[in-house]
């Protein structure tokens, strides 16, 4: 899941031989896109301001005390959160640039870019359509994809070349996506009504799932072991380590789930988990920038991908022709936790276990939503 600032919920288009999380002999980062550089001490935090009430301080007090997603804040009390304040395109390429080096010295393992005024300040209040609109204008200089696709459920990926917490190789991590947050989207009133996209500043959430259980992989490894994970003595440990931090993964997702949906009107935005716990359903498509209408879709939970990016640190262990083998089966991050799928789309069973569990979580199944409002045609001068 890559919800909430990750997640900041617990939280792309490229070729398929370009996705691979076998180890490739490429430069070791993707290349900046600014040769501008974050000071000592400015990360994994941007210092942007100096007054009390500025957005980061605003975002951080609540990331202390609101944050729904556990995962998420687990790593903001760990301060591993890159947080940047963003109010123009190019500090948006400076921040993206420090959040990269951040990842390689495994000082963080989400980026939070918060949009400002010039003064470093909040944003005045409007309409999550337009808050959306705005963060997909800063943040479209990362991407090839228009600003206005990325505001009506398009994609922002990034493929980030890193070494990876587990296995210890440098490994293309190419699920980095963006997801967009602001204030209205927690109104009832407002058409985007989706407490899962609010945060009390308008912001964008960049992570990677696979890397964000890696890092907690190893996280679980060391606690346990006192090791990094390559260092275990023998493949059974290593997959007892593994077991572990998945089902640790799964209690944190159930757990973010029903966080939401406790503060959720699910009459108005359907939230809910199926019965063995095995699929999500949420009013937006995870990993969709943003979106301007609220339609159903369902997304896997721990339990099913987990167990997919464990097979490969599997196979990346026993050798190169294993993990050659799982590079020709599965080439991308991308495969190992896959977006949403539209409730529209599943199949006749699916929609129907999905509309028991709907009904079984008091919500109502539809497949969409109204549109937002579109917004008023410019005045002409006459």
């Amino acid at each position: 899941m890559r919800r909430s600032p990750d997640c900041l919920p617990v939280t792309g288009a490229v070729s398929p031989a370009a996705r691979s999380l076998t180890p490739r002999k490429e430069p070791p980062m993707t290349p900046p896109i600014s040769d501008v550089r974050p000071q000592p001490g400015d990360c994994p935090s941007v210092a942007a301001s100096s007054r009390p009430d500025s957005a980061t301080d605003l975002l951080r007090r609540w990331m202390t005390d609101s944050l729904s997603c556990v995962a998420g804040r687990r790593e903001f009390l760990r301060d591993r959160y890159f947080i940047a304040a963003v109010a123009t395109p190019d500090d948006v390429r400076s921040a993206f640039t420090g959040f990269t080096q951040a990842l390689e010295t495994r000082r963080t393992v989400a980026g939070l870019f918060v949009a400002t005024a010039e003064d470093g300040g909040p944003l005045p209040p409007e309409p999550a359509v337009d808050a959306m609109r705005r963060m997909a204008g800063l943040m479209s200089v990362l991407t090839p994809t228009p600003a206005s696709r990325l505001a009506d459920g398009g994609q922002l990926n990034r493929r980030i070349r890193l070494r990876c917490p587990v296995t210890d190789r440098m490994l293309m991590f190419d699920d980095f996506d963006a997801v967009a947050f602001c204030p209205a989207a927690q109104n009832p009133a407002d058409p985007l009504y989706d407490p899962m996209m609010a945060a009390p500043v308008v912001c964008a959430n960049l992570n990677s799932d696979v890397y964000a259980f890696s890092m907690f992989t190893r996280d679980t490894c060391l606690q346990a072991h006192g090791v990094e994970v390559w260092d275990l003595p023998d493949a059974a440990t290593r997959r007892q380590v593994f077991a572990h931090a998945a089902a640790l993964w799964q209690r944190f997702a159930e757990k973010t789930i029903r966080n939401y949906i406790a503060i959720t009107d699910t009459a108005l935005c359907p939230t809910f988990m199926d019965g063995d716990h095995r699929h999500w359903y949420a009013s937006h498509q995870d990993p969709a920038f943003a979106e301007t209408r609220k339609e159903l879709y369902r997304h896997d939970m721990p339990v099913l991908y987990t167990d997919r990016i464990i097979q490969r640190w599997i196979g990346l262990f026993d050798g190169a022709e294993a993990a050659h083998a799982f590079a020709a089966a599965a080439p991308s991050t991308l495969d190992l936790t896959p977006a949403g799928t539209f409730a529209g789309t599943m199949t006749a069973d699916d929609m129907a276990d999905a509309a028991d569990a709907a009904a079984s979580a008091g919500c109502p199944f539809a497949h969409s939503h109204p549109p937002a409002p579109k917004p008023p045609a410019p005045k002409v001068a006459r």
